[in-house]
């Protein structure tokens, strides 16, 4: 079997001196050339704040700098007063439901460090106007990306401490170490903290880190910068919008995840039929045990790109959760094919699937096989082990 090759539009952010959340805004803003209407939609969304996007240059390197300055006190910081924040705000319900997770993963992230419920956080750190700024910014600006899927480097996480509403903690901060689990990372030469709560919970919320091995065709680039300045290494993060090839025998698809744990079987069994007609490609639901020894269960749904968007407004409306998980996630697609075999003059379907030219699984409809039963006036499992004889039969180890 050959491989067909098509193109697939990504990006990659070069995270080799952290991220924060303006350092994304910024690269993002620089590679899509949208600086003054960035600045427009967000000084009129509801926060009484000043933004600017300037031309700056750090360590003779060209990039661009936000800067968001409250013009008053009193930002949010409680989740429900950040979600219904959100909520309120003019963009698309996709801007609104991506921004909500991304503020979703730093709260469950500081609630799980200190030990307390989602509604006993408070962000004083990050829940100002700036921070709404560079998530909300963020989700705007890659939903002009059509929400490509994106990828992120070794993740440089700086040294020593930070001083914080908590007193002095290390670097990595607690809640982005949280965050971070699972992920390759390194701390870097540089004593600060170089990736902030912000930009940990927007890289690890929709991104995957790149492989080693990754290999694309830049098309274009943007550049960010923060406000620091470092002597030996430019304060700078890139993003690089690539051109990468992608065979057909493999692709991607959107897994979507929630925990429940105030949903009954009845249903949820009916909202996974509501969510296949909505487009999804699987569902399934595996039960558990949650916090405080509550059962639950983890619904998972499987879903192409095209499909995420009708799937995810299905989830929501046919099922509890408050939120859910995203990833891309790559797979390898074995082709398929129908077939037809005769068992005593009769026909029975089977669906092929074939690896580099090979068949390697020959399954037959069951529907087809309990024809067969009640025609024969046999048993089910006999006249399944009829069908598997004929196949062995006429295919037989390794062949076609």
């Amino acid at each position: 079997m050959g491989y067909i090759c098509a193109m697939a539009r990504e990006l990659l952010f070069q995270t080799e001196c952290g991220a924060s959340g303006d350092m994304i805004l910024a690269a993002l803003i620089d590679l899509l050339d949208c600086g003054d209407e960035f600045r427009r939609t967000f000084e009129n969304i509801g926060l009484d704040v000043k933004v600017m996007v300037a031309d700056v240059e750090k360590n003779h390197l060209r990039c661009k700098q936000v800067t968001v300055t409250p013009m008053k006190e009193g930002a949010a910081t409680t989740w429900p007063e950040i979600e219904a924040f959100i909520a309120s705000t003019p963009f698309s319900p996709r801007v609104r439901a991506n921004a909500a997770l991304v503020f979703r993963a730093i709260f469950e992230a500081e609630a799980a460090v200190h030990g307390v419920g989602l509604k006993d956080v408070h962000l004083h750190e990050v829940g100002a106007d700036d921070s709404l700024v560079d998530i909300l910014g963020f989700c705007f600006l890659w939903e002009k990306l059509d929400c490509c899927p994106f990828y992120f480097t070794t993740l440089v996480t700086g040294r020593g401490s930070v001083r914080s509403r908590h007193g002095v903690l290390p670097v990595p901060p607690p809640a982005v170490l949280h965050m971070l689990q699972g992920l390759e990372c390194r701390p870097g030469e540089i004593e600060d903290e170089l990736l902030t709560p912000t930009g940990a919970a927007i890289l690890t919320s929709f991104g995957r880190q790149a492989s080693a091995t990754r290999t694309a065709r830049p098309a274009r680039c943007g550049c960010g910068c923060g406000h620091k300045t470092f002597a030996s290494t430019p304060n700078m993060l890139r993003a690089v919008l690539e051109d990468r090839d992608v065979a057909s025998a493999g692709d991607a698809i959107w897994v979507l995840e929630s925990n429940l744990d105030d949903s009954t079987p009845e249903l949820l069994a009916h909202a996974a039929e509501k969510i296949v007609e909505a487009g999804a490609l699987d569902v399934f639901i595996a039960p558990g045990l949650m916090k405080k020894g509550r059962p639950g269960f983890l619904l998972t749904v499987l879903c192409a790109e095209g499909e995420r968007e009708k799937v995810i407004d299905a989830i929501f409306r046919e099922s509890t959760p408050i939120g859910l998980r995203q990833r891309l996630s790559e797979r390898v697609v074995l082709s398929r094919e129908a077939r037809v075999i005769r068992v005593r003059d009769r026909e029975i379907r089977l669906k092929v699937s074939s690896w580099r030219g090979r068949a390697v699984n020959v399954k037959p409809e069951f529907a087809d096989v309990a024809r067969l039963a009640v025609e024969l006036g046999i048993p089910a499992k006999e006249a399944m082990q009829m069908v598997l004889g004929a196949i062995h039969e006429k295919h037989g180890p390794g062949q076609d």
